[in-house]
């Protein structure tokens, strides 16, 4: 069986159409991806800035514990300073 001109032209025709189709999907697909890369890029900025923020508030715990131990300590100084004091004092008044 012979095939005429018109047949072949359009049989390249569909096959031209499928051709298209395919790469029309291709470039849905790679949308797609681009989309699923994008929304990866923003939860790992958010990841990131989570991530700072704890960061921040432990170096923020890290400054109030230590501010909170000078406290302490200046506390315990204080403290031996008026047991020095009473010390002296039982020392004076210990003979009257």
């Amino acid at each position: 069986m012979r095939y005429g001109h018109a047949e072949i032209t359009n049989a390249f025709a569909e096959i031209t159409n499928a051709f298209a189709e395919i790469t029309n999907a291709f470039a849905e697909i790679t949308n797609a991806f681009a989309e699923i890369t994008n929304a990866y890029a923003e939860i790992t900025n958010a990841y990131a800035e989570i991530t700072n923020t704890f960061a921040e508030i432990t170096n923020a715990f890290a400054e109030i514990t230590n501010e909170y131990a000078e406290i302490t300590n200046a506390f315990a100084e204080i403290t031996n300073e008026f047991a020095e004091i009473t010390n002296a004092y039982a020392e004076v008044t210990k003979d009257r």
